[in-house]
């Protein structure tokens, strides 16, 4: 075998144990890991503390809880629902409020053009009677005032006189206004026309380009089990009844610490991760599955409490695994990570 360099991965020397154990100080690779009967649930235990229930509940799915830490999930899923509505709603508010002020403007804006068209038309009346008896010899329309003319930047005439007794030629001049000196008062005036609504600079902040907040979508109202993914109410879980050992004394020494806790409520067999077991709904009771096919599917009779069965009723529980892969339980962890080539 010829001698190889570090980096040399890939000829046939490059051997496996190499490969894995550049994988697993480079990162590359996939990496992946059996776990151990430590890193499985019991099938007593709850599936949000993970450790032994206190006051067992389980689904119509078969999952198992304690009460106190499903209801705290529900009532905190609740909240959350109830927070992402109030936002929703003011999603909601925000987009009536920006079609009403929108409607609002155009109306506005209906009323502005209506009044300059009704203010232009007041004065050119005032001017023609003002006019009518002492320029007779002019055409009225050098004296009218127009939207147009006003826009135009061209000459505009008006009568200073506000005395009609008075015969003095200084009274019946006219001011007029040149477009070049009308020119230079909209240079100078910043607040001129439609100007004063306009912001004079680019930079502030409220010119600068915005990202538009991500519109939200009608949130869901239903609470979901955390481990199924279907939705889930109190009025969903059942209560459970473990029958303890024999031997099992809970004030002496902790259920946590005793391997062999519970047995089944009919047959007296002891229940774990490697005994398949169910839940009767009407009793609550934890039997066996072995119990349950050669005994209770004969009559289906509740035995503790001669209530009639349902294929229903009968819920299996979703137990832990074992160390061994026979118990159909998937062992093996596994993390993708960038493969090396």
């Amino acid at each position: 075998m010829t001698r190889h360099s570090k980096n040399s991965t890939a000829n046939a020397v490059y051997t496996y144990h190499e490969k894995h154990k550049d994988s697993s100080t480079g990162g590359y690779g996939t990496a992946q890991m059996r776990m151990s009967k430590d890193s499985i649930k019991e099938f007593d235990c709850c599936n949000l503390t993970l450790q032994p229930c206190r006051d067992p509940v389980i689904t119509k799915d078969g999952y198992l809880f304690d009460k106190q830490a499903i209801l705290e999930y529900i009532i905190h899923q609740k909240k959350l629902n109830a927070r992402k509505m109030r936002e929703y709603q003011k999603q909601l508010d925000r987009k009536q409020q920006e079609i009403d002020e929108q409607n609002a403007n155009d109306q506005q804006k209906k009323i502005n053009k209506f009044l300059e068209k009704e203010a232009t038309y007041s004065v050119n009346q005032t001017v023609k009677t003002l006019l009518s008896s002492k320029h007779q010899d002019q055409p009225l329309s050098s004296f009218l005032i127009t939207p147009k003319s006003i826009g135009s930047g061209g000459t505009t005439s008006t009568r200073a006189s506000t005395n009609n007794d008075n015969d003095d030629d200084d009274d019946d001049a006219v001011v007029t206004a040149t477009p070049a000196s009308t020119a230079s008062l909209k240079k100078l005036s910043n607040m001129e026309g439609t100007q004063a609504t306009q912001l004079p600079s680019f930079w502030i902040p409220s010119l600068t380009p915005a990202a538009k907040k991500t519109e939200l979508k009608k949130p869901d109202q239903h609470v979901y089990c955390p481990i199924s993914g279907k939705p889930i109410t109190m009025k969903d879980v059942i209560d459970v009844k473990f029958k303890l050992a024999n031997d099992v004394d809970p004030n002496k020494r902790p259920l946590v610490a005793v391997r062999d806790r519970y047995v089944c409520a009919v047959t007296g067999d002891l229940l774990g991760n490697s005994v398949p077991c169910a839940v009767l709904r009407t009793s609550g009771n934890v039997v066996t599955m072995d119990c349950v096919n050669r005994l209770i599917k004969l009559d289906m009779l509740d035995p503790i409490t001669g209530v009639k069965l349902t294929d229903n009723d009968i819920i299996p529980m979703q137990r832990g695994g074992t160390g061994y892969s026979g118990s159909g339980v998937q062992l093996d962890a596994k993390l993708p990570t960038p493969a090396m080539q």
